[in-house]
């Protein structure tokens, strides 16, 4: 053709005649116009979906980077010990001053940009104590002295910005960042161009006296809202526990001093090993006693005034280990012990079933960092005073920073050349520096560690958090308390994320492919223009809107008649199902007559099922959950036969449904070839009222041996199972309610993808004499089988995001049960509530965004899945 026509010739068209018009320019510039629009279209929506995705991603990364620590300083030591370990040691906000507490009380002051000494103070003047205590955190001390009493003070850094006029000469021309030495402190000029004097202040308060005579030997102290705590060895071994409480006199200025507490003779020998460590747990409700050799005693003192024996445990793993450091963490409920063989162990109270301690807790184990290669000694161990970390200095000279909830092992900074023992450490208040103390040397890093609780392992794996009782996955990522551990375990967010996607499923994906086949099969068309439109007009409503009803009317409204509600699920189908079997036995001309009339006998159907379900709900409630169906899901009441019907009895129908199409349809298709349709219409209908008494027998017998068993020889409950606890927002109510948001999405595609269905297939199969029920089931169905999955997986994706629904309906707990009575939180959810309060770049922050880019990889992988099994329908669908 294209020979014939030759160059310049007028196109052809299929038919081989040469078509008589032309296609204009501007026709042919549309057309490409177009083309190039939509590539264009297509290419921005494929780019901007994985912008989304690499945003996601750019924001997540930070979280699994390296930490980081580079040296800023190396110099003498300046007012430390060149033997003993430092009292305390704390460092200034920004990283230009440390304070250092010696064991005689004496506060020296460095300068860490030089090393040099800025001051000295001595608050207990010409007083030498016999034990000191701090709380890292609060910069609150507490001295013991030979003559028993104590004196409990704070010392800090006090920070003033100084008017021009206060300003030396000298100071005028420092650089920005640049500080000296001003009256014992350091002044330094800020970024914004301000002059900033900062230096030390200690007060300390009255000295108490705890026992006359007896020597205070070891000594801690604790602060709480009405006071301090503190408890002390004395050298007569006698354990004091005290709370000393102070008020001020608004008006005469007076301030009064009060102690209340309780005290427990130790009764140790002479010649027996004198405890090494005395440490005040939490706001004093135990105390611990540590020897050398890893025995440690641990007392109650939740009674203040009568300390009791609690227990004892040995925190050394082998025999000839010696404990050479012993620290809290933030909140001093976890001890962290460090041992002659290098290894760091973390130690916290938890409550055990069958404890015989008397607060009903014990001493665990919970944690175990990684050791020091060839079992080098720990030396120091502090703790971070705004998150989990910890210093842990060593006998050869090598620092490491670790996480204790995560057991990440950070960074370790190596020993020096000469070695020096690590006698102290501190962190910066903002986590961003670490010194290390030795006899001769002050060691200063600055670190870079802004996630240092995330770790796979961490988000996705059980975790022993403070005060449990074992590890578990666990969501928690804020508190109202500094000392607050962060649970970001994102195992209940997925759960929970799958838990509602399973029970809206299960709730509306089958009414809306059933409805989808009855409108395209069987609904005739002048109705389908008008139902169509109407369900679709359903994705309209918005899902707060939805998720409001859910929680303040469907919520309490099923409360209310629980027992009822579930059988409505039963007596529903059940009556709609008799009213077809009874439409059956009317005449033909009446019923062909009456066919309009036929959705008011249907709503008839469903209106009995309504008075059904509410009138048997109390009587199988009475019969089956002894009275009282939340107080049997409680398990409170009753046995486990009823449970296991409500799960049971779904199953038994459809196995009788299908064993009866396998057997007794075939032996009635083959007895009544000469019946009357009449006939026929009662003998199925006898039919499905035998199917549903045996599916009803055969629950009631199977739920009964799994209940009690023959002769009673096991007892298998469902609670605690998909069955459970009530709450009034739970998983129920989010699955009968989101059902109805993505019920129109999933009928209106397989509506379309039904009616797509070629009519001669239905044409074939009706003249073959093929009912509409056998069309639609053997041959409709399996053709648009592809577009049916695309239907479900699309409705699947629409429930995954759900966020205002299960954010109102479901209570929005982070638990992990199938429970169906039960809430859950989702990731969608979470998402939406706490983004909004989390602190841009902040662990919580990009642990939200962790939670978007898995619930988008969970989409993607499931998609995915869904596309594969789809294009296995549609090439089926083919070969149909």
């Amino acid at each position: 053709m294209s020979e014939e026509s030759g160059e310049g010739a007028p196109p052809t068209s299929y038919t081989g005649k040469p078509r008589k018009r032309v296609t204009s320019r501007s026709v042919h510039a549309a057309d490409r116009m177009a083309g190039l629009l939509i590539t264009l279209g297509g290419i921005t929506t494929i780019l901007a979906v994985s912008l989304v995705c690499v945003f996601l991603v750019w924001v997540v990364v930070p979280l699994f980077l390296a930490p980081a620590v580079e040296p800023s300083g190396d110099f003498a030591a300046s007012g430390a010990s060149a033997n003993d370990p430092l009292a305390q040691v704390q460092l200034n906000e920004y990283v230009t001053m440390a304070w250092t507490l010696d064991p005689k009380g004496v506060i020296h002051l460095i300068r860490l940009d030089t090393g040099e000494a800025l001051d000295a103070v001595r608050p207990l003047g010409d007083r030498e104590p016999t034990a000191v205590s701090a709380v890292y955190s609060d910069g609150l001390l507490a001295f013991g002295f030979a003559d028993g009493t104590i004196q409990i003070g704070r010392v800090g850094f006090a920070t003033r910005f100084l008017d021009p006029a206060e300003i030396p000469e000298a100071a005028r021309t420092i650089e920005i960042g640049g500080g000296v030495p001003m009256e014992g402190g350091i002044l330094e000029r800020t970024p914004e161009g301000q002059f900033r004097l900062q230096k030390l202040e200690a007060k300390l308060e009255e000295p108490i006296e705890l026992e006359a005579g007896a020597a205070v030997r070891l000594l801690d102290v604790s602060a709480k809202s009405s006071g301090r705590v503190v408890a002390a060895l004395t050298s007569s071994n006698t354990l004091h526990v005290d709370e000393i409480s102070t008020k001020r006199n608004l008006l005469t200025k007076k301030t009064t001093v009060t102690t209340r507490g309780g005290e427990l003779k130790l009764g140790l020998a002479a010649e027996e090993p004198k405890p090494a460590w005395l440490k005040l747990v939490g706001l004093g409700n135990s105390v611990l006693l540590c020897w050398r050799d890893g025995k440690l005693l641990r007392y109650d003192t939740s009674e203040i005034s009568e300390p009791k024996f609690a227990e004892s445990i040995l925190i050394t793993a082998e025999p000839g280990t010696e404990v050479t450091a012993l620290s809290f963490l933030i909140g001093k409920n976890s001890l962290v012990a460090g041992d002659s063989l290098g290894r760091v162990r973390v130690w916290f109270c938890a409550r055990a079933e069958g404890a015989k301690t008397p607060d009903g807790r014990v001493l665990s184990m919970a944690h175990e960092l990684t050791p020091a290669p060839e079992n080098v000694a720990v030396s120091a161990i502090t703790p971070s005073a705004r998150s989990r970390m910890i210093a842990v200095g060593y006998a050869d000279g090598r620092v490491r920073l670790n996480h204790v909830t995560s057991e990440r092992l950070l960074v370790e900074a190596l020993p020096p050349v000469d070695g020096e023992r690590v006698t102290s450490l501190a962190l910066g208040p903002k986590d961003d520096a670490l010194i290390a103390l030795s006899a001769a040397h002050t060691r200063l890093w600055r670190v870079d560690a802004p996630h240092p609780e995330i770790t796979a392992g961490a988000i996705l794996r059980p975790v022993w958090y403070e005060g449990s009782p074992g590890p578990a996955q666990v969501w928690q990522s804020s508190s109202g308390t500094d000392d607050f551990e962060p649970k970001y375990g994102l195992y209940p967010l997925i759960f929970g994320t799958l838990k509602a996607t399973f029970y809206s499923m299960l709730f509306g994906m089958p009414v809306a492919l059933l409805a989808a086949i009855y409108t395209s099969e069987m609904l005739p068309r002048s109705a389908r223009s008008r139902v169509k439109p109407i369900i679709e007009m359903m994705a309209s409503l918005p899902s707060v809107v939805l998720g409001f009803l859910a929680a303040l009317v469907v919520a309490p409204l099923i409360e209310r008649v629980l027992p009822a509600a579930l059988l409505g699920f039963v007596t529903l189908p059940f009556c709609i199902l008799l009213g077809a079997h009874l439409w059956q036995l009317l005449p033909r001309r009446f019923a062909t007559r009456n066919e309009r009339f036929r959705i008011i006998f249907v709503g008839v159907a469903l209106a009995m099922g309504v008075w059904l379900a509410l009138f048997l709900g109390p009587i199988l409630e009475r019969t089956l959950f002894s009275g009282d169906f939340k107080a049997w899901l409680a398990g409170q009441v009753g046995g486990g036969t009823g449970g296991w019907i409500f799960l049971l009895f779904p199953l038994t129908c459809v196995a009788t449904a299908l064993g009866a199409g396998r057997v007794v349809t075939p032996w009635m298709l083959r007895s009544t070839g000469g019946w009357t349709e009449f006939q026929i219409a009662f003998v199925r209908l006898l039919n499905f009222l035998a199917m549903s008494a045996l599916a009803v027998l055969i629950s009631l017998g199977v739920s009964y041996l799994l209940a009690h068993g023959p002769f009673g020889l096991w007892n298998f409950d469902p609670r605690g199972s998909f069955i459970g606890t009530y709450v009034q927002r739970n998983s129920f109510i989010v699955g009968f309610v989101m059902g109805f948001a993505i019920i129109p999405i999933i009928y209106t595609i397989s509506e379309d993808a039904l009616s797509a269905v070629p009519d001669h297939l239905r044409t074939a199969s009706l003249g073959s004499g093929a009912t509409q029920w056998q069309t639609a089931v053997r041959i409709i169905v399996p053709t648009a089988a592809s577009g049916l999955f695309s239907a479900v997986m699309i409705g699947f994706g629409r429930a995954v995001g759900e966020t205002m629904i299960v954010l109102m309906a479901a209570g929005n707990t982070p638990v992990m049960e199938w429970n169906i009575f039960n809430g859950f939180r989702t990731l969608s959810a979470n998402i939406a509530v706490e983004l909004p309060e989390a602190v841009k770049d902040s662990t919580h922050y990009r642990m939200l965004f962790l939670a978007a880019l898995s619930l988008f990889v969970i989409t993607f992988v499931l998609n995915t899945l869904a596309e594969t099994v789809r294009q296995r329908f549609r090439k089926r669908a083919f070969q149909i």
